[in-house]
């Protein structure tokens, strides 16, 4: 099997709660390409306020992947308050479903990293194709009252190259 990274490459709706913070960036998808504490994140001390990112289409051609096994966000963020941690719910959004609460640690002193679950099928049945990842967006929505920072959004595509198969079949089939 074979991994890819969707990074953000747009924002779509987003409350004006989320608030950008870095230098030099002017949306706030760039504060969520690239996991790196707190030179650069958004930030949301609105309970149930909520923005969408778009992602960027595969690096890998249609023509390359035999089949896509599960696709999981990766997340990186910390809670503004040391005592409590800071919640934020992530959703896909296109296509729609598959929620899961991050709380991120009130103790952290840098951002933590919390992963998705890997799922195999998409929202509302049937296995991810190729044009769901063209068109992959998520939504996050502050739970809670405690403030987070949030520096990092990504989906980790994990696929089956074309031909990955009958390759070891042939490489164990010639050394026995």
């Amino acid at each position: 099997m074979a991994t890819m990274i969707l990074l953000p490459d747009a924002d779509g709706t987003i409350s004006f709660h989320w608030v950008l913070v870095g230098s030099g960036l002017s949306e706030r998808w760039e504060a969520l390409v690239d996991d790196n504490g707190d030179t650069s994140y958004v930030q949301c001390d609105n309970d149930s306020a909520a923005m969408i990112i778009e992602f960027a289409n595969p690096s890998v051609a249609e023509a390359d992947i035999e089949s896509i096994d599960s696709i999981r966000f990766i997340s990186s963020g910390r809670s503004a308050n040391r005592r409590n941690a800071a919640l934020v719910d992530i959703e896909y959004q296109v296509p729609s479903g598959f929620s899961e609460s991050c709380s991120y640690n009130p103790h952290a002193f840098s951002h933590e990293t919390i992963n998705g679950t890997a799922r195999a099928g998409k929202p509302g049945g049937g296995l991810w194709q190729y044009s769901d990842l063209e068109a992959l967006e998520m939504k996050c929505t502050k739970d809670g009252t405690n403030e987070v920072y949030l520096g990092y959004l990504a989906i980790e595509v994990t696929y089956t190259e074309v031909g990955a198969a009958a390759d070891n079949a042939t490489f164990f089939g010639a050394n026995f």
